[in-house]
C-alpha cells in the first residue's frame, strides 16, 4: 500500500472542505447536491424534455446578460430601487382586485388627476418613460 503524507497545507484544504460541508449540510443544500450528483442525468433528461423549462432558462439568460454587464457601482443603486418598486408594486396588487377596477373615461381620468397618490404614480411612471428613453437610445448590448 501506498504511503501518504499529509502536509500542514493539506490539513488547511481538508477543515477547510469540512467546514464547507458542514456550512452545506446546515443550509440544507447538501442533501440537493447529493441529490443531483446521484441524479443528475435522470434531472437533465427531464429538462430536456421540458420546452417550458428550456424557454424560460433562454429568457433568463436574456435578463441576466445586461445585469453581469451591468458597471459594479450601480448595482446597490439598481438592487435599493428594483427592492423598492417590486415592494411597491406588490403591495398594490395585493390592495387591487382587477376584476373590481372601474371602467374610467376622459374626465374621470381628469378627475383621478386630483389624487396625490395617483399623481405620484404618474409622476414615477413619466420619469421611468423619460429615463427609458434616454436608456433606448445610449444602451448597447455587450
Amino acid at each position: 500500500m501506498a504511503e501518504i503524507t499529509i502536509t500542514e497545507e493539506d490539513a488547511r484544504v481538508v477543515q477547510e472542505l469540512i467546514t464547507v460541508a458542514r456550512h452545506l449540510k446546515a443550509g440544507g443544500y447538501l442533501s440537493l447536491i447529493t441529490e443531483l450528483t446521484t441524479n443528475g442525468d435522470l434531472l437533465l433528461e427531464h429538462l430536456a424534455n421540458e420546452r417550458a423549462a428550456i424557454r424560460g432558462l433562454g429568457l433568463l439568460e436574456a435578463v441576466t446578460d445586461p445585469i453581469k454587464n451591468m458597471p459594479p457601482q450601480d448595482m446597490p443603486r439598481v438592487r435599493h430601487h428594483l427592492v423598492q418598486l417590486v415592494g411597491a408594486v406588490l403591495q398594490a396588487m395585493a390592495e387591487t382586485n382587477p376584476k373590481e377596477a372601474p371602467r374610467v373615461g376622459m374626465f374621470g381620468a381628469l378627475r383621478y388627476l386630483n389624487d396625490p397618490q395617483v399623481q405620484k404614480g404618474l409622476g414615477f411612471l413619466l420619469s421611468l418613460a423619460k429615463n427609458l428613453g434616454k436608456a433606448l437610445e445610449e444602451y448597447e448590448p455587450r
